[in-house]
């Protein structure tokens, strides 16, 4: 059986590479965060992180409030690619709304799994949401790491 090594720390230096290699070129392509079987439904899952970062507290954003729908407009391209990848591989489309540890709002986590995009419409993106807290999320996401065992 095939034995996968622990995630021990992120690797930024692809990203780094790629800018190089652009030269302030714009980009065409996105970056997603992660896929794999879900060891529940044996369906792949393409999951999307999206920080809600403390800057945007004072405005009453967070993790709970926060939808791609407030700001389709800046990133349309990636959860239409997204949405798009996702129909070609018969892959579940997740997005995970969170922030970073040691801030006001760390123990919200919004799991958003997405239904549909559609880019003329009001709402783009209808999900269907989730609150859990990090406990949770990690529960959550742990299980469906368990691939193969």
């Amino acid at each position: 059986m095939y034995k996968s090594k622990p995630l021990l720390s992120g690797d930024d230096s692809a990203d780094e590479f790629v800018r190089e290699c652009l030269k302030g070129d714009p980009t065409y392509g996105i970056n997603f965060d992660r896929i794999q079987t879900n060891s529940q439904t044996g369906r792949y899952l393409i999951i999307e992180y999206l920080l809600c970062d403390e800057r945007q507290f004072k405005n009453k954003v967070t993790p709970f409030t926060s939808h791609p729908n407030r700001y389709f407009h800046l990133n349309k391209r990636k959860f239409l690619t997204l949405w798009k990848l996702s129909k070609k591989l018969n892959a579940d489309l997740i997005l995970i709304n969170y922030s970073k540890k040691n801030t006001n709002y760390e123990d919200q986590i919004l799991l958003m799994e997405v239904i549909n995009v559609e880019d003329k419409t009001e709402n783009p993106v209808s999900t269907k949401n989730t609150e859990m807290n990090r406990n949770e999320f990690s529960n959550w996401l742990r299980k469906i790491n368990l691939y193969g065992k």
